[in-house]
């Protein structure tokens, strides 16, 4: 078996990056809990989850004058930058000035809502536009390196923007933290920013004008501590991991467990508990052609299609749990693939193919030859092959009938080169055994409901008043009030870093 399908991605994956701690911040953070849990000091700032947001609102507090403490959850601060690619948008950046590309604010604004078809939220899509060009001049400044050839207007993205503003590091997130980590350092040192890491946010305590007093926290040694803030911010990142919450805000169930495991909700339950608020969850999206390990949910990734058509036209056909096609499976629209998908019963399909479009065609899937996926049919869970269509029918749960109509309308449609669903690319009939299937299912990378806060960024009560003291930035709001029911390129990373430094910068209030 090649180590390809063995496996190993470069840079640092979720079962390992608890080992990439960094030594300056545990040692703050041992310092800091003693000095918190013995003398219950009170902070300026409380930062509630040490990520691609939080990092930021801490640096720029801390330059404000503030007293920052940053309360995270795992062993170390970086969040889910460890594991993303951090691929951003920004517009009218000091790079693309020396590139000569002209570029503005109001037309990337313009680009995401359309993407959205508008119903991303557009106070904070402008918020989050008008910081991107900032925060990326900031990085960029301090070393951030840039993959040759970007900013691109069209990278690994959905949408092209109509300007060259999409770009990434070469070796994404890490590279993003490592500039962050730099930065932060010396504030841990000076006693400017304390973290707390391997703590619990377990509360937050409110006076009785409603706003928040203090954060309530338990350490790995079980103590608990009641520190007091003046302004509060939460940066604890999504709920992927979280399969409960995922179910009960996108009304779908969490199929992938390839997400930062402590994207567990915490910000969100925080801000419920005091009567805040969730919006998004209808703009439920996910992303096209993940191969599970397993039967459970959440699953494990085991691999991904190949189904970018610019890089491999299918040969095969899907179908979905009726045994039905539902969609050209060489349109180039990722969006509409994705769309399509959420429609279809338990968002998953079905690759159908036989042994002489196996031997001809380019891998099926990404990173595997032909040897690993041979393999596959006789090693996991998603992979069967049957001498007959009605046998692979059954070994997949399929009605055998439906199935085989189904490829004898591809085959007629093949042979005469017009397909009912429009597809274009049709090299070769599905009709000599054996007969293959791959099992696709949908997966989220980032969730789409977040908590409801105004144009400061406050986090707002069910009565849209918002609560005293309290901020929320980053995934913790939902992809869906940056992007709708889409994903559009760089929106995710970006305004997690640009809205953090704002918050940090500019929004939140307190007095040093």
């Amino acid at each position: 078996m090649s180590e390809s399908r063995a496996g190993k991605p470069s840079g640092i994956t979720k079962r390992t990056f608890l080992a990439r701690a960094s030594a300056t911040a545990l040692a703050a953070t041992m310092a800091g809990r003693a000095a918190v849990a013995e003398q219950q000091a009170d902070y300026d700032v409380i930062v509630i989850g040490g990520g691609t947001a939080g990092m930021p609102a801490a640096i720029f507090a801390a330059e404000r004058g503030a007293r920052v403490l940053i309360i995270e959850a795992a062993a170390q601060l970086g969040g889910t930058l460890f594991l993303s690619g951090a691929r951003m948008s920004a517009a009218g950046t000091k790079l693309q000035k020396e590139l000569g590309i002209e570029d503005t604010p109001d037309l990337h604004f313009e680009d995401v809502m359309k993407a959205s078809k508008n119903k991303a939220d557009p106070d904070l899509l402008r918020l989050a536009v008008d910081s991107a060009g900032p925060m990326f001049d900031w990085l960029w400044e301090n070393g951030l390196p840039i993959v040759e050839g970007t900013p691109a207007a069209r990278g690994m993205t959905h949408s092209g923007q109509n300007r060259a503003r999409y770009v990434w590091a070469p070796n994404g997130g890490m590279d993003v933290l490592e500039v962050l980590d730099k930065a932060i350092a010396p504030l841990i040192e000076s006693g400017q920013i304390t973290v707390l890491a391997n703590t619990e946010v377990t509360g937050l305590r409110q006076a009785s004008d409603g706003s928040i007093s203090h954060v309530l926290a338990k350490g790995e040694d079980g103590q608990e501590i009641a520190v007091q803030g003046r302004a509060v911010a939460l940066t604890s990142g999504g709920y992927t991991s979280n399969s409960e919450m995922f179910e009960e805000l996108e009304g779908a169930p969490d199929y992938g467990d390839n997400t930062y495991p402590y994207s567990q909700g915490i910000g969100i339950k925080l801000g419920l508990s005091v009567d805040g608020f969730v919006r998004g969850g209808e703009h439920h999206l996910v992303s096209f052609g993940a191969v599970m390990l397993t039967e459970d949910i959440p699953s494990p990734l085991l691999c991904a299609l190949n189904n970018n058509p610019d890089n491999r036209p299918p040969w095969e056909i899907w179908v979905n749990a009726h045994g039905e096609r539902f969609i050209p499976e060489d349109t180039n629209d990722i969006h509409r693939k994705e769309l399509a998908l959420v429609d279809q019963p338990d968002e998953r399909f079905w690759s159908i193919f036989d042994d002489q479009i196996f031997q001809s065609a380019p891998p099926l899937i990404s990173r595997w030859t032909r040897e690993d996926i041979a393999s596959a049919f006789n090693e996991e869970t998603m992979f069967a092959k049957a001498d007959t269509l009605d046998e692979l029918a059954q070994m997949i749960g399929l009605d055998p009938a439906k199935l085989r109509k189904t490829v004898a309308d591809y085959n007629a449609a093949q042979k005469q080169g017009r397909d009912k669903l429009g597809r274009q690319h049709m090299p070769l009939p599905i009709e000599k055994g054996p007969f293959y299937s791959v099992r696709s299912q949908s997966s989220s990378l980032i969730g789409f409901a977040g908590l409801a806060v105004d144009s400061k960024l406050r986090v707002l009560r069910t009565d849209l008043k918002p609560i005293p003291n309290l901020y929320a930035a980053g995934e913790v709001l939902g992809a869906g009030s940056m992007m709708g029911q889409n994903y559009f390129g760089g929106m995710a990373v970006t305004p997690a870093l640009g809205l953090g430094r704002l918050l940090g910068r500019e929004l939140i209030a307190f007095q040093a």
